[in-house]
């Protein structure tokens, strides 16, 4: 009993004499001043710089496919596989509507969030387990049911293939120094997969989309703005807005080191890569009130200088915000307001 009363005694007194933990704090004169100011047609190439990109995929990435099964829902599923510029396999299932015969398909990519993969994604149920926690299960599956060619793969950051979280950091790290931040990963294997499925005979090249929640919105959007090949994007809960205001107002623990893009706020940040770079292709964004993977502020700062860009080309009507009173979570009607979107302008 005394020795454990000395125990504690003594754990006491080194926690006391131990500094305590001082939270990481961002200078107030830290700003998004942008000292070195990039606008209009240059924003693009700086942003493939900044993503680690010597250029966008080219036309041609080498593919593997796996056996198609027809499915009982009146499908084509193929497992494929392709490379991402580090040699790493990206896992995905091809699926097409098996009714199509000859008809030119419009294509989605389809990315999942940081606990899903292409499995989940295509699975042959549509639903969620819980209404308001947990995923939407089944959802790219859904839209090759509607008429879409769907590529599903699973995304480099996801728990599938990053295996824990502080690997994740450590490659963050070590990749650093050459210039290649993991979202730039994740946006180059959005558009690699993009060039697969347009490789596929029964997809129309010139109709392919970007979509996913979370994490795989991150990997659209960004994509999205590297490549004008991209026809168009529906962004689910995927922390488009403002870097500098999910910085200073947001919550930074709710996201990795690959949100934070080595020297974008000395260039621009998220409003003007939109309005420079994506503008006015079709853009629709689901942005929640109470999501706190992205500052409310940040997205209230983009559709300040986006929307006049829209009006500007007579295309308002091809920039769709959604800001439900809501968090971070894929609901069904959510789903059915992006398989409008594509229906509309794919």
């Amino acid at each position: 009993m005394l020795g454990l009363l000395f125990c504690s005694a003594l754990l006491t007194f080194l926690s006391a004499r131990q500094p305590a933990p001082q939270e990481a704090v961002v200078p107030a004169g830290v700003k998004p001043a942008f000292p070195l100011p990039i606008r209009g047609s240059a924003v693009r190439s700086k942003v493939v710089e900044l993503m680690g990109m010597d250029g966008i995929p080219p036309k041609d990435i080498p593919f593997s496919l796996g056996e198609t099964k027809r499915t009982e829902d009146g499908l084509l599923m193929t497992p494929v596989e392709f490379a991402n510029s580090l040699g790493e396999t990206v896992p995905g299932i091809l699926t097409l509507p098996a009714a199509a015969g000859a008809v030119s398909l419009a294509g989605i990519v389809c990315m999942p969030g940081t606990h899903g993969d292409a499995g989940r994604l295509t699975q042959e149920r549509f639903y969620r387990e819980d209404p308001d926690k947990g995923p939407l299960l089944g959802w790219a599956r859904e839209l090759s049911r509607r008429g879409f060619a769907t590529l599903s793969i699973t995304l480099k950051g996801t728990l599938a293939r990053r295996r824990t979280l502080g690997e994740w950091e450590t490659e963050a790290k070590l990749l650093a120094p050459y210039g290649r931040p993991q979202m730039g990963i994740l946006a180059e294997e959005a558009l690699r997969a993009a060039r697969v499925l347009a490789a596929q005979e029964q997809v129309e090249p010139s109709r392919i989309g970007l979509t996913g929640f979370s994490l795989g919105s991150y990997a659209s959007w960004w994509a999205m703005a590297c490549d004008p090949s991209i026809r168009t994007a529906a962004i689910l809960c995927g922390g488009l807005g403002s870097l500098a205001r999910d910085i200073h107002e947001g919550d930074p623990d709710r996201h990795s080191s690959c949100h934070y893009i080595p020297g974008l706020l000395r260039y621009f940040d998220h409003p003007e890569i939109v309005a420079d770079c994506i503008a006015p292709r079709p853009l629709m964004i689901l942005g929640p009130l109470q999501d706190t993977d992205m500052a409310a502020s940040g997205v209230d700062q983009l559709l300040r200088q986006v929307s006049p860009v829209y009006r500007a080309a007579g295309k308002s009507n091809l920039f769709e915000v959604h800001r439900p009173d809501d968090g971070h979570v894929f609901r069904v009607k959510y789903f059915e307001w992006m398989a409008e979107w594509f229906g509309k302008y794919l």
